[in-house]
C-alpha cells in the first residue's frame, strides 16, 4: 500500500541542512526520509514528555504509602545484595 505524501517547504539553517545531508549520505535515505524520521522522533519525545507530566501529576495526587515504600526498599536491598559488587566485569 502506497502512503500518501504531501510536499512542504521549510527553511533550516545551513548547519542543520549540512548535518542532514551527511546523515542522508551515510544511511542512504532520501532527504525526505531523514526529515520525516527526525519529526517522528520529535513527536515521540513530545508524547513521552506529556506522559511523564501526567504520571508526575497523578503521583503528586496519590503518592505511595509508607508501607509501600518499606516493601520497595526491602525488595531493592534483597535484589542488590546478590550483585557481585566487588568483581570486575
Amino acid at each position: 500500500m502506497t502512503k500518501v505524501r504531501r510536499k512542504v517547504a521549510v527553511s533550516v539553517s545551513p548547519d542543520v541542512l549540512a548535518a542532514a545531508e551527511r546523515l542522508r549520505k551515510r544511511t542512504g535515505e532520501s532527504r525526505s526520509a531523514v526529515f520525516e524520521r527526525a519529526l517522528h522522533g520529535l513527536l515521540a519525545a513530545v508524547q513521552r514528555s506529556k506522559r511523564a507530566g501526567r504520571y508526575v501529576a497523578r503521583y503528586r495526587r496519590h503518592p505511595e504509602r509508607a508501607g509501600e515504600v518499606k516493601t520497595a526498599v526491602a525488595a531493592a536491598l534483597e535484589a542488590l545484595a546478590v550483585e557481585p559488587w566487588d568483581e570486575a566485569r
